[in-house]
């Protein structure tokens, strides 16, 4: 895991705030490395693993067509008697209508929300009808792992043999 420690504190100012914290993204950019991040930094600060739920919605284990009527029960199932809770939701615009259900989670619980997904799957969605005013988008970019130089004579060479 690449430790990147720039998003953690781009996050750490909305911990515990009445916001969706929306992690948008490239795919393989790191929102779900961020995320695994995220739940070190919440376990630092005593949060109780078991306040600490984290959904992947491209695992198998997760049904095709889940509604997010049914992600919704689900989530309401697993934080039930619970404190705070602290709901991580990876990829989620594989959940048509994901939108409403986490405006209910927001704004009927007492639970922290924090989503992922794809940039153009979430900025097409229903974000601005369902969320408006209370998320805070932070976007996620890609890490190069080498340094790319060019040489001028190298280009000149180049674009006059082409």
């Amino acid at each position: 895991m690449i430790f990147r420690p720039d998003y953690i504190e781009a996050i750490k100012p909305f911990i515990n705030q009445p916001l969706v914290k929306i992690l948008a993204g490239i795919r393989r950019c790191g929102k779900s490395t961020i995320f695994e991040m995220l739940k070190e930094e919440l376990l630092s600060r005593n949060v109780p693993e078991s306040c600490i739920i984290m959904k992947r919605y491209t695992e198998m284990d997760i049904p095709e067509n889940i509604t997010a009527k049914q992600m919704y029960d689900e989530l309401i199932a697993e934080i039930a008697g619970k404190e705070k809770c602290y709901i991580l939701l990876d990829e989620i615009q594989e959940i048509k209508g994901w939108e409403k259900a986490v405006n209910s989670l927001l704004e009927g619980t007492n639970a922290d929300v924090y989503v992922t997904g794809s940039n153009s799957k979430l900025m097409s969605s229903e974000i601005s009808t369902y969320l408006t005013g209370r998320y805070v988008l932070i976007p996620v970019y890609i890490i190069f792992s080498g340094v790319f130089r060019f040489q001028s004579e190298q280009y000149i060479v180049q674009t006059r043999a082409t």
